[in-house]
């Protein structure tokens, strides 16, 4: 859910409705900001009264993992269903040998495809899809990102990297294979999919109120400094009139001794 924040009291309100770590998050973010704003750099402050806060690069970098993933197991996918395609044709026992021989060259174009896919899903040394990751990993501490394994000879595609189409029976067999493989990596890029809309729906919130946050503080400081101005020039006329009050009141004297001359 996307929130629109449209004045200081609307962020105030949205950041009431942050999770703890919705919240660390935005303090991390506005540390961040007045750091890059004063060449300086300082402690995260911490508006969850004991939560330590995260910064907001911890989303950042999960997004970007996560997104990476979703690509790359689209792409998974869809070559395994153009492979069991390929099965499912050279299952026919009635294929020329040529047919065969070209299909099998496919097939294995296909399968080096898939582990180039699943090895370059890595961002900044997370790869979700590869299998390197035994446990799911929490995101800025607010999101869980599930990592699966999508190699080849994993326990979701389970299909060997050298599988061949050497014959009928066994392109059969492997059409079988690819069919459970193809359900199984959709559910799991689902999973992550879901997860990543989860972690950008995070930032935008913190974004939005963060960003709303600091228009706020400066409409404040523009409001103060409006206001000395109103002051100052209403002193400065003050003064104008008091200095000349003095020749204002001299005019009519000095007019009557005119008269004498």
């Amino acid at each position: 859910m996307t929130i629109s924040i449209q004045s200081t009291s609307a962020a105030l309100t949205a950041l009431d409705t942050l999770t703890p770590q919705q919240a660390s998050a935005l303090a991390a973010a506005t540390a961040t900001q007045a750091d890059s704003q004063s060449g300086t750099s300082s402690s995260i402050i911490d508006l969850t009264g004991g939560v330590s806060a995260t910064p907001i690069g911890d989303l950042s970098d999960a997004a970007s993992a996560a997104d990476a993933a979703v690509a790359a197991g689209t792409t998974v996918e869809s070559l395994l269903a153009q492979l069991r395609q390929d099965a499912v044709t050279a299952s026919d026992p009635g294929l020329d040998s040529d047919t065969r021989a070209a299909l099998n060259a496919g097939f294995s174009s296909g399968l080096a495809q898939i582990q180039k896919a699943v090895a370059s899903a890595g961002v900044g040394g997370v790869n979700l899809i590869d299998g390197s990751l035994g446990s799911p990993i929490t995101a800025g501490g607010a999101v869980t990102l599930t990592p699966t394994n999508l190699s080849l000879g994993g326990p979701l595609i389970g299909l060997s990297a050298d599988a061949s189409l050497s014959d009928p029976s066994t392109a059969a067999a492997i059409a079988a294979q690819l069919g459970t493989a193809v359900d199984n990596v959709g559910q799991a890029v689902g999973q992550i999919a879901a997860q990543d809309q989860a972690i950008n729906g995070h930032l935008v919130v913190v974004a939005q109120a963060a960003a709303s946050l600091s228009s706020g503080s400066a409409a404040t400081i523009n409001g103060d400094l409006d206001s000395e101005g109103a002051s100052l020039q209403a002193l400065q006329v003050q003064q104008q009139l008091q200095s000349g009050g003095g020749s204002i009141a001299n005019q009519s004297p000095l007019a009557i001794l005119a008269l004498f001359r």
